[in-house]
C-alpha cells in the first residue's frame, strides 16, 4: 500500500461528497500556492468553508489545516526536492565530458526516475485499468514522439496477450482511427506534458463517441488529464533533462511495465500460453 498524500488527494478527488471533491481538486492544482494560503483563503479559493476543509483533514488522518500544508511539503515537493538534490538542473555536456561522467549522470537520472515514480503510482487507478482493458472491444494508443516510442511498446506488450491494439506513428491516422473509437473501446493516451496538440485533437474525437481515455501523463492539471477517464501519473520533472526526455521516457516505460505485469498475473495460466506461443513463433525456444 502506499502511504503518500497525493495518491490519498488523487483518491479523494472522485469522491462523491461535492466539497470534499472541490478542495481536492484545488489542491492537486494548486499545491505550491497552498502552501502560502491560510485556511480561510484556500476556503475562497476553492468555493467551499473552513469546517469542510478540517474535515477533510480528518479524512487524510490529519490533525488540521497545519498539518495538511506539511504533508503537501513533505509529499508533493519531495519528488522535486530529491532530484534538485542529485541532479544538477542543466546537462551541458562537452566534447570533454568523459564517458564515466556521462555515465554516472544518466544512470542517477534513472535510479530517480525509479524512486520518484513511486510517489505517484496509484494502485486503485492500476486496477481499473486493468479491469478496463480485460472487457473492452479494442485499445487504441495515442502518442507521439519520444511518448509515441513508449506507444509502441505497450502495442507490442498488447499484442502478445492477445488483445486488438491499434497504434499509428502517424498523429493523423491517430485522429482518423480515433473517430470510430466507442464507449466499447479503451483509448490509452500517452502524453508526458498533456498539452500535444494533436493528440489533444485525437483525443477529443475518441471522447465524442464515451471511448473510455486511460492517460499516461505528468501529475499535474493539463487538457489530457481533464479529458481521460483515468491517469496514471509519472513525476512532473521532465525540464530537468529535456534534451532526450530520459525523466518522462523512462516513467511512463515503467509504468507500461507494471500494467503488463498487472495483465498477466490478473490471468496467469492463459497470459503464459500466449505468451510461449508468441515466443516460439517467431524462432524462439521458450525456456523450460
Amino acid at each position: 500500500m502506499i502511504n503518500n498524500k497525493t495518491y490519498l488527494l488523487e483518491k479523494l478527488a472522485q469522491s462523491k461528497t461535492p466539497s470534499e471533491k472541490k478542495i481536492a481538486q484545488y489542491l492537486l492544482s494548486n499545491t505550491k500556492e497552498v502552501l502560502n494560503m491560510t485556511i480561510l483563503e484556500l476556503a475562497t479559493k476553492a468555493d467551499t468553508s473552513t469546517a469542510a476543509i478540517i474535515r477533510f483533514c480528518k479524512r487524510l488522518d490529519l490533525k488540521g489545516y497545519p498539518d495538511l500544508k506539511i504533508a503537501l511539503a513533505k509529499e508533493v515537493f519531495s519528488i522535486d526536492e530529491s532530484i534538485n538534490n542529485n541532479v544538477p538542473t542543466s546537462f551541458d555536456f562537452s566534447k570533454k565530458t568523459s564517458v564515466i561522467e556521462i555515465s554516472d549522470t544518466i544512470l542517477n537520472i534513472t535510479k530517480i526516475a525509479v524512486e520518484n515514480l513511486s510517489k505517484t503510482i496509484n494502485p486503485d487507478s492500476l486496477e481499473k485499468v486493468v479491469q478496463k482493458v480485460k472487457s473492452c472491444r479494442s485499445i487504441q494508443i495515442l502518442g507521439t514522439g519520444a511518448s509515441g516510442i513508449v506507444g509502441k511498446d505497450l502495442h507490442q506488450k498488447f499484442c502478445r496477450l492477445g488483445y486488438l491494439s491499434i497504434f499509428n506513428e502517424d498523429t493523423e491516422l491517430q485522429t482518423i482511427s480515433a473517430c470510430s473509437a466507442t464507449k466499447e473501446d479503451v483509448v490509452f493516451v500517452i502524453s508526458y506534458s498533456g498539452e500535444h496538440k494533436a493528440i489533444i485533437k485525437a483525443s477529443n474525437e475518441a471522447k465524442k463517441n464515451n471511448a473510455f481515455l486511460i492517460a499516461i501523463t505528468r501529475f499535474k492539471k493539463t487538457d489530457i488529464s481533464k479529458l481521460a477517464d483515468i491517469c496514471l501519473y509519472v513525476p512532473d520533472a521532465e525540464s530537468l533533462y529535456r534534451e532526450g526526455a530520459s525523466l518522462s521516457r523512462i516513467s511512463q516505460l515503467l509504468i507500461v511495465d507494471i500494467l503488463y505485469q498487472t495483465l498477466i498475473t490478473s490471468d496467469y495460466d492463459h497470459s503464459n500460453k500466449l505468451l510461449k506461443r508468441t515466443w516460439e513463433s517467431i524462432d524462439h525456444k521458450f525456456p523450460n
